[in-house]
């Protein structure tokens, strides 16, 4: 019989800080992680949110933690636990220091776009002064050095198999070892942080309503199928509706053919299959509501539309929206990407790209065409609504967006003489969300009652979006991973403090 004070089921963003912050505090821990590195997918990120850190000090940041507090609340319509989103607030600048701490830098804090909040730190990366995307595998490695240097034992490849229960607590956990060998832990406290279900299309399908594939195009990080969540419901742990972290995308060009990607990810004409506008395109970079409002048409299928005078002042000035990550801000590479695209030659890519499937790959969504109707017919959209709807927005370039309301500097009319299309499907980075917890990552029963010994959190216990990603404060989902599994961590140990312990 193996023992240890607290028992953490993954080692992803959360998993692997609860084991700091329950080390810190003395007690044994064992993180059952069942694949061969820690961090999960937030080593696909660059950083995380934070509130009156030292950098948005430095910066002149005007956003307090009572404009943060009041943001997610009327976002969300105080559908979700204030006292939770109270504590995540007021501890994140903090945990900013922490992991410093630990050797981690960052870059500052960022906007992701021009109407968000400037609460996103990107971790710097060795010998970069640059925003790079997987830079918060930097801040994992390092999670990872201090857990072990505290004593946390990590088992890699292990997957655990069930909580064990005793007169209502949670005493225990059952794990399989890559030789088969199954083991029973006993212990004080379960810490589940598992990462949610985003590789388990059967999971996506039951519980968001998606066929994952056809009209939702999400990462899957490998492993990510939700067991967490079943072991805790099978625990008696009451469940919460789950939400995808929906943004939107183009299966094989996204992260693939970075110029091509960010050219049609701009504030020009955005169309359904049945040819009609159905979105002020000004709000793309925002892309929670761009993924809400695809997965609203037909198919969930929607096409940006461009031309060559649309290219042509771009090849003059420069995109108007540039992120972050990517940091495109001309179309230089405009001409090599499409016609490695149209040939099928491909071409190198780095970051993201990897979470692309093959199939996603070879996919055909984007366009290119010497007419209208010749768009059309490739793309599938309805052609003479289409005709009709280019006709109707280009006099509106004329004067003024009357149905939308978009500011005039982006209406730019569809000409010609060649016309590309890229067809965007809604895509996510998993799901959020699925077991109900208190302020202090408890996990509740179907009744609303704690289960005492049992915890959970990042994203299988982030419940306070509401029904959409907060994207106005970029870097909250792997803030809240990483504070409340801070969270978890202390109180799992203060638990085993109390007198209800």
């Amino acid at each position: 019989m193996v023992e240890a004070d607290v028992v953490i089921v993954g080692g992803g963003a959360s998993g692997i800080t609860a084991a700091v912050a329950a080390a810190e505090k003395d007690a044994s821990v064992i993180v059952v992680e069942k694949g061969g590195t820690t961090g999960g997918a937030a080593n696909m990120g660059m950083g995380f949110f934070a509130v009156e850190s030292k950098y948005q000090k430095a910066q002149l940041v005007d956003f307090s933690q009572e404009d943060a507090f009041r943001l997610l609340m009327e976002y969300t319509h105080w559908r979700v636990d204030a006292r939770l989103v109270r504590k995540y607030i007021a501890q994140s600048a903090d945990t900013i220091d922490w992991v410093e701490s630990m050797g981690v830098e960052f870059l500052g804090a960022f906007k992701y776009f021009a109407k968000s909040t400037q609460t996103w730190h990107v971790v710097k990366t060795a010998g970069s002064n640059a925003p790079a995307e997987r830079a918060a595998s930097t801040l994992y490695r390092a999670l990872t050095e201090r857990a072990e240097e505290l004593g946390a034992k990590i088992l890699y490849r292990t997957t655990a198999t069930k909580i064990i229960m005793e007169d209502g607590k949670a005493v225990g956990v059952e794990w399989v070892g890559e030789d088969g060998t199954t083991t029973r832990c006993e212990c004080n406290a379960v810490i589940v942080a598992t990462g949610g279900f985003g590789d388990n299309p059967t999971m996506i399908h039951d519980e968001l309503g998606y066929d994952w594939g056809k009209d939702l195009h999400s990462f899957r990080i490998p492993g990510v199928k939700g067991e967490g969540l079943r072991m805790l419901w099978e625990a008696g742990a009451g469940a919460t509706t789950p939400v995808m972290e929906l943004t939107y995308t183009t299966p094989g060009v996204t992260d693939v053919y970075k110029t091509l990607s960010e050219t049609l990810r701009q504030p020009n004409l955005m169309v359904n299959l049945d040819g009609q506008r159905f979105i002020n395109e000004e709000i793309v970079n925002n892309t929670v509501f761009t993924g809400n409002a695809v997965a609203r048409q037909r198919q969930r299928t929607a096409f940006s539309i461009i031309d060559d005078s649309i290219l042509a002042g771009y090849r003059a000035k420069g995109l108007d929206y540039v992120t972050v990550h990517h940091n495109i801000k001309t179309v230089d590479k405009w001409d090599r990407e499409l016609e490695a695209y149209l040939s099928g030659a491909g071409i190198e890519a780095s970051g993201l790209s990897a979470l692309h499937t093959d199939d996603q790959k070879h996919q055909k969504n984007f366009f290119a065409a010497d007419s209208i109707a010749e768009l059309a017919e490739q793309t599938g959209i309805d052609a003479a609504t289409l005709e009709a709807t280019i006709k109707e927005y280009n006099d509106a370039c004329a004067s003024t967006d009357d149905f939308f309301f978009k500011p005039h500097a982006f209406m730019r009319p569809i000409v010609g003489p060649r016309y590309y299309a890229a067809r965007h499907f809604p895509a996510g980075y998993g799901s959020l969300g699925g077991v109900d917890v208190n302020d202090k990552m408890e996990v509740l029963d179907t009744s609303g009652l704690k289960i005492p010994g049992l915890y959970s959190s990042g994203t299988d216990a982030c419940n306070i979006y509401g029904d959409s990603y907060c994207f106005y404060m970029p870097g909250n989902t792997m803030g809240f991973a990483v504070n409340s599994g801070r969270m978890a961590g202390y109180n799992a140990v203060d638990y085993m403090d109390s007198e209800e312990f």
